[in-house]
């Protein structure tokens, strides 16, 4: 192996690759028999070797001279337009001349606002000096140049540019011209990010893994000296019994699902992860200061009866209903050890003594008699929330009821507004289903959706996206055009009717199909060819389709390239741990609206739910967003009047929260570029003087960003530190 090259080091090479590609385009499109066939041949012995790269250079300069019929001109842009590869073409003083649709692509300006500027115009407050100057010594002196730089887009985002120039020369050997090759390589960055979630996450639930628990345990070390955390496993009672009944794709199945309940269940303070098989692992900070104490053994409770609600409902898996119970042990960490993974172990020897009490014990769970500080033994808690046999009957009898109520009348489909966070205009609806009960009481699909089998889900399906698209000709003559999105449950594709109906249902409402999208959920399984085959299918009525809530599922990325999904939306479980890991939530966030820019797909945040992950969203240029913050669910009557009556609540350039803060410079300090802005034009500065005294050491910080040739790692990591303790500060305050 070769020596690494450091960051924009130069590297001289002759221009035979580039030039090849030159070659072989014209070769092939022009054909064998031509002038440039001719000219080949004609062309001494002793250069064939570099005969494409001589030829090249020729046709350059002949179609960028006065003298050059305007057909070899335009076939020479034709050519570079569809050599992907290739970016621009200057002339010898770096003045662009040429671009490719590849240099639009990266950099977001057109041909018209570039042709005739210096290459300099992507330069910006953080591109590294020395790597110019070292470009120019390099091109000065003949050679090629290749190495990594960072440049900004027009929207004055840095990205970080793998750039490769090479030099031209006309008959005389003189340099006419520059060709030079743009990549974005913050795909590679954000692909390196992904990687790393996949190495501390489950394979099957896509949940935290032991060595992420592990890394959490470890730094929340220091805090435990001052409060008292709980460590939790739990295990499903017979899960083999259960692998047998539905197979081992069904046990993936009912796992994920367990862990999606268990998730939701979870609140602020409380870590989910998945050890082993049918294994987790739940960590409970912050129970309180003092063991022992009333008050924490409440926390305690309320926390483990809230989990329990996620197994007293049956599962649907694979179109049966299973049931099933739950053991927990329960370990206190002691505040005095030395080794926080004592408890974890502790926790395994709690949760072996409820499963041998499973069938006589009176709770759920097993709490281990911890000891404290003073060497006396605590009281063990036994609690236990399972519902009686008869009130199981009860619910069984509401379920009935709700799904015949469901089905005859009382299907109502509200709509939540997705907005387009670059604009602050209303871009879709999303239709949600709501269960309207005889008294008139509005009820969520958790309360039913979980219950309806796969015939269940297919008429929910069909009833729905008439509803749907009803309201969007309703609207159409009340002079309101949108598009709306209906969400589709995997098991639907079975049905072979499927595209009929939705066909159906856009010609009996005469809508045009691209104003349709259908969601499907990343947590359920699409993977098989009957389901694959009907997704293309509906694909070719011309209508859209997402991923949803991507983030929470798995196998993202070979789904994404497998089907024709044309837009994704983020899970809002991506933002459970905002308040303790800031900065790892907005990594992930950027990183999921880089893979759909790469993807050439739409993004959309889901879950925006207050002013702080908005504000973060627009920052971190996130497309589109949909939460209670920009609007709730409606009634589909309330939608034309909220479009008349509705203001953007954030303003363009300004950040008003500790996160928005936090994003602003965070998107620079990864690139390690300056703030681009005038100190006094930055969104920082007047977030700054809210917050801080003017003369206070985040404050200099700040000031410290806006100086071109600051290493911005030093100061920039410490502003940045101070920023994430404000948004925990906030958060804190918050309640």
């Amino acid at each position: 192996m070769g020596k690494q090259r450091p960051k924009g080091h130069a590297r001289t090479t002759r221009p035979r690759t580039l030039t090849f590609h030159f070659w072989r385009f014209y070769s092939e499109v022009v054909g064998p028999k031509t002038h440039i066939e001719y000219m080949m041949n004609k062309m001494p012995v002793r250069s064939q070797p570099n005969r494409g790269q001589s030829l090249c250079q020729t046709l350059m300069m002949h179609s960028f001279s006065n003298g050059t019929p305007a057909a070899s001109a335009e076939l020479l842009a034709r050519a570079f337009a569809a050599t992907a590869r290739m970016s621009l073409i200057t002339d010898a003083q770096q003045n662009i001349l040429h671009v490719g649709n590849s240099f639009i692509t990266i950099t977001g300006y057109g041909a018209d606002e570039v042709l005739g500027r210096n290459c300099r115009l992507l330069q910006g407050p953080g591109t590294d000096r020395a790597v110019v100057a070292t470009i120019s010594a390099t091109l000065r002196a003949g050679d090629a140049f290749e190495g990594d730089i960072l440049n900004y887009r027009k929207d004055g985002s840095p990205f970080w540019n793998g750039l490769k120039v090479t030099p031209l020369r006309g008959p005389a050997n003189e340099i006419t011209h520059y060709v030079s090759t743009q990549s974005d390589i913050n795909t590679r960055r954000a692909f390196q990010d992904t990687l790393r979630f996949q190495a501390l996450h489950d394979v099957v639930t896509d949940l935290p893994n032991r060595r992420y628990l592990e890394q959490h345990l470890a730094r929340d070390r220091t805090d435990l000296q001052a409060s008292v955390t709980a460590i939790g496993l739990i295990n499903i009672d017979e899960f083999r019994r259960i692998n047998e009944q539905v197979g081992l794709r069904g046990g993936d199945e009912l796992l994920r699902a367990l862990g999606r309940r268990l998730r939701n269940l979870t609140g602020e303070g409380v870590f989910l992860a998945s050890m082993k098989g049918d294994e987790y692992a739940v960590v409970i900070d912050d129970l309180g200061s003092l063991r022992g104490s009333a008050d924490i053994d409440d926390q305690l409770e309320a926390v483990l009866r809230r989990l329990h609600e996620a197994v007293e409902r049956p599962f649907q898996v694979l179109g049966k209903s299973v049931s099933v119970t739950i053991s927990m042990g329960v370990a206190f960490c002691p505040l005095d050890s030395d080794d926080i993974l004592d408890c974890l172990r502790v926790a395994e020897v709690a949760l072996k003594v409820a499963q041998r009490r499973r069938h006589d014990r009176q709770r759920w769970w097993y709490l281990a008699p911890p000891v404290i500080e003073t060497g006396t033994q605590a009281t063990a808690i036994l609690m236990e929330s399972r519902a009686t046999q008869a009130e199981q009957t009860l619910l069984n009898q509401r379920f009935e009821a709700d799904r015949l109520r469901l089905f005859n009348g009382g299907l109502s489909m509200y709509m939540q507004p997705v907005v387009d966070l670059r604009t602050g205009d209303l871009s879709r609806v999303e239709a949600l289903a709501r269960l309207i009960l005889v008294d008139g009481t509005v009820v969520g699909p958790d309360r039913f959706l979980s219950f309806l089998d796969d015939a269940g889900h297919d008429e929910l399906f069909r009833l729905g996206l008439d509803e749907a698209l009803g309201c969007l000709a309703r609207w159409d003559r009340e002079g309101l055009s949108t598009r709306v999105s209906v969400n589709l449950s995997p098991s639907t594709l079975y049905d072979s009717n499927c595209t009929g109906w939705v066909k159906g249902a856009l010609e009996r409402h005469n809508i045009n199909p691209s104003r349709l999208s259908l969601e499907l959920l990343e947590t359920e399984s699409a993977k098989s060819a009957v389901q694959i085959a009907a997704i293309n299918d509906l694909r070719t009525l011309g209508i859209g389709l997402a991923l949803d809530d991507l983030g929470s599922g798995h196998a993202t990325l070979k789904r994404l390239s497998e089907l024709p999904f044309d837009s994704i939306k983020l899970d809002r479980g991506l933002f459970a741990s905002l308040n303790i890991r800031p900065l790892e939530t907005l990594s992930m966030l950027a990183t999921l609206t880089q893979m759909g820019r790469d993807f050439k797909i739409g993004v959309v945040a889901e879950g925006l739910e207050d002013v702080r992950l908005a504000e973060a969203a627009v920052v971190l240029g996130v497309p589109l967003g949909q939460g209670y913050f920009l609007a709730r669910p409606m009634p589909a009557s309330s939608i034309p009047g909220w479009v008349a009556a509705y203001k953007f609540p954030l303003s363009a350039g300004m950040v008003t929260t500790a996160l928005g803060a936090l994003a602003y410079h965070w998107k620079f300090l990864r690139w390690e570029s300056p703030h681009p802005l005038p100190l006094s034009a930055c969104p920082l500065t007047d977030f700054m003087q809210r917050h801080t005294p003017q003369t206070s050491r985040a404050t200099a910080l700040h000031e410290q960003q806006h100086e071109p040739f600051n290493a911005p790692s030093t100061g920039g990591q410490q502003l940045q530190e101070w920023l994430v303790e404000l948004v925990q500060d906030h958060a804190t305050a918050a309640g």
